[in-house]
């Protein structure tokens, strides 16, 4: 038997009992937590101070969810706010908006990233791949993105990074872009930037953070020799 503490009934079903209970004692029990308060008001202090409950004091009849989770997932679709921001807008395109410029989200898919160079580059994932590689049959989005397939020598053509790097350095335009430090190969001929890998050198040149340009000496030259030698 099920017992109503409250009015000393006893129910034979479980749900004879919960039905019970919300319609006679809803302002005084909590159904999610199955406990009996003395006064509405006890109830009301305990939803706002306990862990199980995540009211949205948006809403008129205050709902409550589950999970924080569910709770920012409504602030957001329902309210158009920005939980971390704590800030309202006026639509969801606003919102939307606001998540581009300062969460660095990605509109396509919806994820977000720690910095907008890596939106940038997450961003060039849902480009057309019209690069195609010199030594196979597979294309890319990018040349960095090519560079990087024939460094990590997953190319047909044998290619691997000895190759990527040995081929820098023989063409005739390699003084432009390569250096002496012992810890770097490449250096940008515009701003000096260093890099490891030619791979990471034309991400930096493929961004907007440099004006220098692969289809202009003397990268265009080195993709040139790159191509001639596989």
């Amino acid at each position: 038997m099920e017992n109503c503490k409250p009015c000393n009934i006893s129910f034979s079903f479980w749900d004879s009992l919960q039905q019970h209970l919300q319609s006679q004692h809803s302002l005084t029990y909590c159904m999610r937590c199955q406990k009996h308060f003395p006064r509405a008001h006890a109830k009301q202090q305990h939803i706002i101070d306990s862990p199980r409950h995540h009211v949205c004091y948006n809403c008129s009849h205050e709902s409550d969810f589950d999970s924080e989770e569910q709770l920012n997932d409504h602030l957001e679709a329902v309210h158009n706010i920005c939980v971390p921001c704590d800030l309202r807008f006026s639509n969801a395109g606003e919102l939307a908006q606001h998540d581009v410029d300062t969460h660095n989200k990605c509109e396509l898919c919806d994820r977000y990233f720690s910095s907008f160079s890596n939106l940038e580059n997450h961003n060039k994932t849902h480009l057309e791949k019209r690069v195609e590689c010199f030594g196979c049959p597979r294309k890319f989005v990018s040349h960095s993105a090519m560079m990087l397939h024939l460094e990590a020598g997953t190319c047909e053509s044998g290619a691997d990074l000895d190759f990527v790097v040995d081929v820098a350095f023989d063409c005739h335009q390699s003084d432009s872009y390569t250096c002496d430090d012992p810890d770097f190969d490449f250096q940008c001929p515009t701003c000096d930037m260093q890099f490891v890998y030619m791979s990471g050198f034309f991400q930096h040149v493929e961004s907007c953070s440099c004006d220098e340009d692969l289809q202009e000496k003397p990268l265009r030259q080195f993709l040139n020799y790159l191509r001639s030698r596989l």
